[in-house]
């Protein structure tokens, strides 16, 4: 793993092995980062957002570009939102607080909060609190977040 400089670091975060996190990365609480991701400078990861296996987040819309520096934007993902296993997302795109994105989806617009999306280009396909346990239980998988207090020096 390794975290470059000018990333804050939020409590109880998790991040896998061969992972890369670069410089200017904004990681909040509880966030886990599993093995062989990469997260581009810029990019911002709420409170317990979970990023799959092989995540790759992007921030370059043209690569190489004479002025590439002018234009690098870092994907936000939002507060519980969980990236499945092999999932990209392209340069600037928000993912929504308890988005689900299925795994080896290719997400290039932004994502509603509580959207699931699949494929390639990712698109959504039902809300997050549509989803049922598939075991059959009688709960939701995602239950709502519940909101957290306001800061001191709000």
């Amino acid at each position: 793993m390794l975290v470059r400089e000018h990333t804050t670091v939020g409590d109880d975060v998790s991040v896998g092995s061969l992972s890369v996190v670069e410089h200017t990365v904004h990681i909040g609480d509880r966030v886990r980062v599993h093995s062989h991701c990469f997260v581009p400078e810029f990019s911002v990861l709420e409170d317990d957002a979970w990023l799959g296996p092989r995540v790759t987040l992007t921030n370059a819309p043209f690569p190489r570009c004479p002025d590439v520096s002018k234009c690098i934007k870092g994907v936000h993902i939002g507060r519980a939102a969980r990236i499945g296993a092999n999932v990209t997302i392209l340069p600037g795109v928000r993912i929504g607080e308890r988005a689900l994105i299925g795994a080896g989806a290719v997400v290039t617009k932004d994502v509603a909060p509580g959207a699931v999306v699949i494929g390639n280009a990712g698109r959504q396909v039902k809300t997050i609190d549509d989803l049922l346990c598939p075991a059959g239980l009688d709960h939701r998988p995602y239950p709502p977040v519940p909101p957290y207090p306001p800061s001191p020096s709000e």
